[in-house]
């Protein structure tokens, strides 16, 4: 499914050099995928800048980003891309500034919505700040390509993210193989038995669905708050208060707490950070297929600093 039109390419000496701590990390064939990968992402408001930012220091090969919404003064405030730019679109104004960041990333903005016709030039598309129904269509028009979906929000102090990989994605995860029998040479007075660990990799696959196929609210485990606060957010609750209310008195599960209700709106840089460098970390293994990705939904709340992963897939009928 996912990385059907990437075509691996070579490490330069100078790339090579750039990226010398990141192939120490996951390998020179992480870092060839991510060079051939060309991610589109959607707005780029404070939750996208961190996406971006991220993803042109990891080194892709291009990253494309459509935002015509023009740029005002309070945007400023949350906004480490657009500080001078008022008057400017959030496309035109972020693309400098991010190639600087590498100038070895093709970093572009466009005017044109994602079509059956250039879905085809992305690896991965990431839409942040959207509603719903436009993840909805754009999840199946991404599932018809072959092409990785993710959509992320930030509400306040909450934050959601969802993503697509196909019915069946594969990839590449460590496993440890124990080697019995070596002492410790601490100078115990009973000599223990170590068990040193050996590095050893295997495929494994990870199922996903699309948003509009997802379970229902009462098959999740609602063991984050924002899960009932992505809900209502995405439903378009005129009411989110009330809305989270309601719902958790119908589904019996804990009501989300007045402190974090009342803090459900606007843009807090500190959960962009954290919900775009998981988003970034979620591309980055989609696109080297290393480790495990997330299955499928990540939902944070501020107040008590927790990230909780919830599997929405829909049981089969």
């Amino acid at each position: 499914f996912i990385q059907s039109n990437l075509r691996m390419v070579e490490i330069t000496d100078d790339e090579a050099a750039l990226y010398d701590r990141q192939i120490r990390l996951w390998g020179v064939d992480a870092q060839r995928s991510l060079r051939a990968a060309n991610v589109f992402v959607k707005r780029c408001g404070a939750l996208g800048a961190e996406v971006c930012k991220n993803i042109v220091l990891s080194g892709v090969n291009s990253l494309t980003i459509l935002d015509i919404r023009p740029v005002e003064e309070q945007h400023s405030a949350s906004n480490f891309l657009i500080r001078t730019s008022v008057g400017k679109t959030f496309g035109e104004t972020s693309v400098p500034n991010l190639q600087i960041l590498n100038p070895l990333v093709n970093v572009k903005f466009v005017e044109e919505e994602l079509t059956e016709e250039n879905i085809g030039n992305y690896s991965i598309v990431c839409i942040t700040d959207g509603t719903k129904s436009e993840y909805e269509a754009t999840n199946s028009l991404c599932r018809r390509h072959g092409v990785a979906f993710l959509a992320t929000n930030t509400w306040g102090m909450a934050g959601f993210m969802f993503q697509d990989c196909g019915d069946k994605y594969s990839y590449i995860a460590e496993k440890a193989k124990l080697i019995r029998g070596k002492t410790s040479d601490k100078p115990d007075t009973k000599r223990r038995k170590v068990e040193d660990e050996e590095a050893e990799f295997e495929e494994r696959e990870a199922h996903f669905t699309q948003l509009s196929d997802t379970a229902p609210l009462s098959n999740l485990r609602h063991s984050s708050p924002t899960v009932l606060i992505a809900q209502g957010k995405l439903d378009g609750a005129s009411d989110v208060s009330a809305y989270c209310k309601d719902m958790s008195e119908k589904l019996k599960c804990k009501a989300v707490p007045s402190d974090l209700l009342s803090n459900v709106e606007g843009e807090l840089v500190p959960v962009c950070a954290i919900i775009g460098g998981i988003v970034s970390q979620e591309i980055i293994k989609i696109v080297s297929k290393k480790d495990p990705p997330i299955v499928n939904s990540f939902f944070y709340d501020a107040l008590s600093g927790a990230g909780i992963i919830e599997n929405m897939t829909a049981a089969k009928q």
